[in-house]
């Protein structure tokens, strides 16, 4: 041993400890950059209040319509008789025809959003571990931390 008395240095002792977790704190400081991206995404799910109103009005309109449905297959059945009435059925099913066409657009334009669902619902789980390791760590800290002896906690 050399007469030269090396002092103990906690600091630089503990951030050696911890050099392995720097490049994983960089990453999860990444994940506070997608958060403002994510409050965008909360602010444009609020499409769906309107949305899910503009349904209960349609589910009404179709019970409207119910007897309309009704009228078209009991003219169908004169038709062979009476051909002037195929004009007005045509028109019925050009009517129900774009209600079906307006309906399947709108119900694709939803498929984004469920895709981004199912995507999310997958980022839960992954990110679910965050939960009970930030609660765990904080609880090792805080095993850490010294408190004086004989002063009240």
């Amino acid at each position: 041993m050399s007469n030269q008395q090396v002092s103990f240095q906690p600091g630089p002792a503990v951030s050696a400890v911890f050099e392995q977790a720097k490049p994983l704190q960089e990453q999860l400081a990444q994940i506070a950059i997608i958060l403002e991206p994510i409050q965008h995404l909360s602010e444009l799910a609020k499409v769906f209040e309107p949305l899910r109103e503009f349904e209960v009005q349609i589910k009404e309109l179709a019970k409207v319509l119910e007897p309309m449905n009704n009228f078209q297959d009991q003219l169908r059945q004169v038709l062979m008789q009476f051909r002037p009435l195929q004009a007005l059925d045509q028109e019925l099913d050009q009517l129900s025809a774009a209600f079906a066409e307006s309906l399947s657009q709108l119900a694709a334009a939803l498929e984004p959003a469920a895709q981004l669902q199912d995507r999310l619902a997958h980022l839960a789980v992954t990110f679910a571990p965050a939960t009970s390791l930030r609660q765990e760590f904080s609880t090792l800290a805080q095993s850490f931390e010294r408190r004086p002896e004989g002063l009240p906690q």
